[in-house]
């Protein structure tokens, strides 16, 4: 799978080219912790403009899964505008750069791709389960509704938690601390906002931040496209909900199928789903390693702050160019000049 545009020239780090230091305030915008606030605060006053300029009646998961298909598409629209606005505020007025994770020309490569990838994980997934004895699977008796679950469970969350937990938090994060400790951070913080979902534990969320924390993560690492890791994360419910029948993250969905877990809830996932099952993590962890290993191959991995060369760019659009590039000493880096930005 090859992610990088071929048509972007590669970028060269000049050994003795130093930046000049930048004003006060692109140095405040350019501190993570400032970027993160921002989109939040961003994206909470957006989302209070538009439930106020657009109001409907408050609909939960499980209600909004009933919905007609109008009602499912407004609710749809209106829920992602926040996302997508702050996000876009953030990336061009604020760090001052193209949205290149979101290129619109890699929207259907890359969101297919990752949606072939999602899929796959889960029935591969819910076979081995099958196999052992934790799941059983057969043909539902009432016909599913599957444009419930693919906007609910799949294009909302698909879309809305990857812009915040890869599109901000590895990626702002990264910019400072490096990708390592933006993997464990945003990983960290996926897994404690499952804990509120129905038949969530402790455990259950240490799952999702190992299953789906580092392989979204590392999927981010490798591809530098935020459209892969939301077609995986979108195709990810979707199949497990629409498709299967199995509960997503606590949610009870109407499948094609329907899947009920047995035995032993380390194994099953219990009234949680397929995340909460131990064979998940394995799998989603064997996929999340490949990814690592094709980023650190890549040379796609950011060193923290305190582990770069002097020519890390001082513009905020000079550093997403930069991420592969100034991995390197600025010799190194310069003599690689085969290597394509992503």
């Amino acid at each position: 799978m090859q992610n990088a545009d071929a048509t972007t020239p590669p970028l060269a780090l000049v050994p003795d080219e130093v930046p000049a230091k930048p004003p006060l305030w692109v140095s405040i915008l350019r501190n993570p912790i400032i970027r993160i606030v921002l989109f939040a605060a961003m994206a909470f006053g957006i989302g209070w403009a538009v439930r106020h300029a657009w109001p409907l009646p408050p609909s939960g998961p499980a209600a909004a899964l009933k919905l007609g298909a109008g009602d499912l598409l407004l609710r749809t629209f209106r829920n992602l505008i926040p996302y997508v606005g702050a996000y876009w505020i953030l990336v061009r007025l604020i760090e001052r750069r193209s949205v290149s994770e979101l290129n619109v020309r890699r929207l259907l490569p890359d969101a297919f791709k990752g949606w072939l990838l999602g899929t796959a994980i889960l029935l591969t997934t819910a076979a081995v389960m099958a196999a052992i004895g934790v799941l059983k699977i057969e043909v539902a008796t009432i016909p599913a509704n599957l444009l419930g679950p693919l906007l609910v469970l799949g294009i909302v969350p698909g879309i809305g938690e990857e812009i915040f937990s890869r599109g901000i938090l590895f990626r702002v994060v990264e910019d400072g601390m490096g990708s390592w400790i933006a993997l464990l951070l945003s990983s960290a913080f996926f897994g404690a906002a499952h804990l509120g979902n129905p038949g969530a534990t402790w455990v259950t969320s240490l799952f999702i931040a190992i299953e789906a924390g580092v392989l979204l993560g590392m999927a981010y690492a490798w591809t530098r496209s935020l459209w892969f890791c939301m077609g995986l994360h979108a195709a990810w419910n979707f199949t497990q909900g629409g498709l299967l029948g199995i509960r997503v993250s606590g949610f009870e969905v109407d499948g094609l199928l329907k899947s009920t877990p047995q035995g032993t809830e380390l194994l099953s996932g219990g009234t949680f789903g397929a995340e909460g099952s131990l064979v998940t993590v394995v799998l989603c962890l064997a996929v999340g390693i490949w990814f690592a290993r094709r980023a650190v191959a890549g040379g796609r991995i950011v060193r923290p702050f305190w582990w770069r060369p002097r020519s890390w760019p001082a513009s905020l659009a000079g550093v997403e160019e930069a991420r592969v590039a100034a991995l390197h000493d600025p010799v190194a880096a310069t003599s690689q000049s085969s290597t394509n930005v992503v």
